[in-house]
């Protein structure tokens, strides 16, 4: 089995700004949206959200 260290070398490779999309991704991907088919994230169904979360976070800013 791969240890943490694995991982993280894996991670340390990536260009800063492949890591800045790779977080936001990821934090959509644990707030509830998911992709469809052709790229747009649209809300999982099986999630809850706030009355007024129409549209999934932006990419912040470097």
């Amino acid at each position: 089995r791969k240890g943490k260290s694995s991982n993280s070398s894996c991670w340390d490779g990536l260009s800063p700004e492949r890591r800045r999309l790779l977080r936001h991704h990821l934090h959509l991907r644990s707030s509830g949206w998911i992709q469809d088919p052709s790229g747009k994230w649209v809300k999982d169904g099986n999630a809850e959200f706030d009355s007024d979360e129409d549209e999934p976070p932006e990419l912040p800013p470097t």
